[in-house]
């Protein structure tokens, strides 16, 4: 069925000719009516004759062929940002704290890094195969109105998380200007004793934050290129820092030798904790994979670079930072764990001319990865999430405005110079996602069977596939609330080491990177089986291509039909074609009256 639309009622059920009529209803524009009218018109997103509604925006439908511009280098340097950064160059620092040394440390690593790149290829086919964002998956497995739960858990992710990466980058910034100005490297401090945090550290945050404001009006899709330059900018920069302090320090350093004290099963469920505070740091990543593998121009492309960029730098600069904070600490009596730090040292050493060059260098690879790190996965992210809740008047770049400048009041200098507890706390950011990301694979490799109607996300019809019960999905609900509940103990623990521990539910917390997932998988299939959701087109694709989302050979392998919006909308199209089947009825009602006259 590759040819262009014809009469689309012939293709059409009754079903969906209602949800595109009641579609209609909600979409229509009418002249304003009175003051506030009027305003609320001023507030709306530009949307240049698309259609806009509370479901849907232009951000928010499934991309258009056009705009299918990543491929491997994209999806590497996508995953490669998070791994060629301050926090994961950091790692070390809490994983040997389980008092692990570097080798099982590593071989922790090396097992996590496989498992997220098969669970993020896994999350990545509702907008591979399917053209729709994270946003969207929201509403196919918890309802048009519970879509809203999956939508607030990411945008609380994204908040917190865009403060901490943005006070990360203004300690890579300090590098920069430390460079230009020993008074700035030694800066004293003017804030009162109150106040937990340095002028210097300050001005920089300031700085950082300025420099990402103007991303926002950049299309998600076009940062592609120089996320990749940054990403390579800060592996040779990674490379310069390690080769530097191991050559200097004559090897590795006692770190890299330390004895391991712990019993087999204790040593077993550390090497668990470690692979969930690793997931932990890249779950909210994983979770919204479809915002980004839409772009996708080639999927075989995609899932390789996304495979390798996942699993190369999430090692390699792991092993980095675990080698130069072992070489620091026979250097230099500390082991710093931060290139702020370690630079920090180079120039109170000798601030010469080599350690000013060396410090700008390694300060713009890092700053660069962190801000387009920062901005794809929390600024962008919450853009996309944010325009779901309120299509009409938020799109993509207010809603990453509104992240960079709410993301003031998580005050994330208190994580990190007080005795806050929310470092131990970030280890269990994925306790919320990943039962979200279970059910959206459940959902869409079994129950649906990778077949999703696109025309059914903008609809307020119950006659919609992700109506449910009143717009919601009570079984991916209760799914969600098994898997998380059962890791709060645990959470509660690692937040106040005063409570009496449970060690059964510690354990649970300790391997939730597999525990949740079981737990929350079996409830969602098990209710799934006892209580089907039964609709006429569950697990089916639309008969028509209406977003011209997919190329000729995909509409081929769908049976689909191509839909050719050059002439008008979907609703010209209908209202015509009734038209002309109303006036050819009263035709045929003229001759069948003359016959039975005659």
């Amino acid at each position: 069925m590759s040819a262009k639309l014809g009469g689309i009622t012939s293709v059409m059920s009754n079903e969906e000719i209602e949800i595109i009529h009641e579609q209609k209803k909600i979409e229509s524009e009418s002249e304003p009516q009175g003051k506030w009218a009027r305003f609320f018109k001023k507030l709306e997103v530009p949307h240049t004759g698309k259609p806009l509604s509370v479901l849907r925006n232009p951000d928010l439908e499934p991309i258009s062929v056009e705009d299918r511009t990543w491929g491997f280098w994209s999806f590497f340097a996508y995953w490669g940002l998070p791994n060629f950064a301050v926090a994961t160059f950091s790692t070390g620092s809490a994983l040997l704290d389980l008092n692990l040394n570097i080798q099982q440390s590593i071989g922790a690593l090396v097992i996590a890094n496989v498992l997220i790149a098969v669970v993020t290829i896994m999350n990545s086919n509702p907008g591979i195969r399917c053209r729709i964002g994270y946003t969207l998956d929201q509403r196919m497995i918890f309802g048009i109105r519970g879509s809203f739960i999956g939508i607030i858990f990411r945008v609380g992710l994204s908040v917190v998380q865009y403060g901490y990466l943005a006070w990360l980058g203004g300690l890579c910034t300090n590098m920069i200007f430390s460079s230009f100005s020993l008074n700035y490297l030694n800066m004293k401090n003017t804030f009162p004793s109150s106040v937990p945090m340095a002028k210097r550290d300050c001005i920089s945050f300031l700085i950082f934050q300025i420099i990402q404001m103007p991303l926002a009006f950049v299309k998600p899709r076009k940062v592609n290129i120089p996320s990749i330059i940054s990403c390579f900018m800060t592996l040779f920069a990674i490379i310069g820092i390690m080769a530097y302090l191991i050559s200097k320090n004559g090897g590795p350093g006692p770190l890299f030798y330390k004895k391991v004290d712990l019993s087999t099963s204790e040593r077993s469920w550390m090497w668990l904790y470690a692979i969930a505070i690793w997931y932990s740091g890249v779950s909210a990543g994983v979770a919204n994979q479809s915002d980004y593998s839409r772009f996708s121009s080639n999927s075989r492309a995609s899932y390789l670079g996304l495979f390798l960029g996942i699993v190369i730098p999430g090692t390699f600069v792991s092993l980095a930072g675990m080698l130069c904070a072992s070489a620091c600490l026979k250097l230099y009596g500390t082991a710093y764990w931060t290139p702020d730090e370690i630079v920090a040292q180079w120039l109170n050493d000798n601030y010469s001319s080599k350690a000013r060059a060396a410090a700008f260098f390694i300060g713009i690879s890092f700053t660069s990865s962190q801000v387009f790190l920062n901005m794809t996965q929390n600024g962008y992210a919450c853009g996309f999430d944010l325009t779901g809740l309120a299509p009409k008047y938020i799109n993509v770049t207010r809603g990453t405005l509104f992240c960079q400048l709410i993301s003031w009041v998580v005050q994330p200098w208190t994580f990190f110079n007080t005795a806050s507890s929310f470092l131990n706390v970030m280890s269990s950011f994925g306790i919320f996602t990943s039962p979200i990301i279970t059910i959206n694979v459940i959902d869409f490799y079994i129950i649906r069977k990778q077949k999703v109607s696109l025309l059914d996300f903008f609809t307020l019809s119950p006659l919609g596939t992700y109506w449910y019960w009143k717009g919601i999905n009570l079984r991916a609900v209760a799914a969600l609330i098994c898997g998380v509940t059962l890791g709060l103990p645990g959470l509660a623990y690692s937040a106040n080491t005063h409570i009496k521990v449970n060690q059964p539910m510690m354990n649970y917390y300790y391997g939730y990177f597999f525990f949740i997932p079981l737990v929350t998988g079996c409830v969602y299939y098990g209710l799934n089986l006892i209580f089907p959701h039964k609709h006429n087109r569950q697990g089916e694709n639309d008969p028509i291509d209406y977003f011209n989302c997919f190329t000729e050979q995909e509409r081929l392998e769908r049976n689909m039909v191509a839909f050719d919006n050059s002439k008008g909308d979907v609703y010209q199209y209908l209202d015509a074609e009734e038209s002309s089947m109303n006036d050819l009825n009263e035709v045929n009602e003229v001759i069948n009256s003359d016959k039975a006259e005659k």
